[in-house]
C-alpha cells in the first residue's frame, strides 16, 4: 500500500516513515501543503496520514481535497 504522509516536523517524520517502511509500506513523504498537492495529483495513495497544523496550510485543507477527488 502507498501511504501519503504530510508532517512538517522532520523528527517525527524521520521516525514515523521508518516504522512504516519497516512494515512494508511504501511512504511518500511531504512536508508542506503545495508539495503534498501536487503528489496527490500525481499519484494514488491507499492512505493519507495529514498534519492539521502546517507552514502553508491545514490538513484539513488537504482532506477535503483527496475526498473531492
Amino acid at each position: 500500500m502507498e501511504i501519503l504522509f504530510v508532517e512538517d516536523d522532520k523528527v517525527i517524520a524521520a521516525g514515523l516513515c521508518y516504522s512504516l517502511m519497516q512494515e512494508g509500506y511504501a511512504v511518500t513523504h511531504c512536508l508542506n501543503v503545495e508539495t503534498a498537492k501536487t503528489m496527490i495529483r500525481e499519484h494514488s495513495f491507499g492512505l493519507a496520514i495529514l498534519d492539521l497544523s502546517l507552514p502553508d496550510g491545514s490538513g484539513y485543507d488537504l482532506c477535503k481535497m483527496i475526498k473531492a477527488m
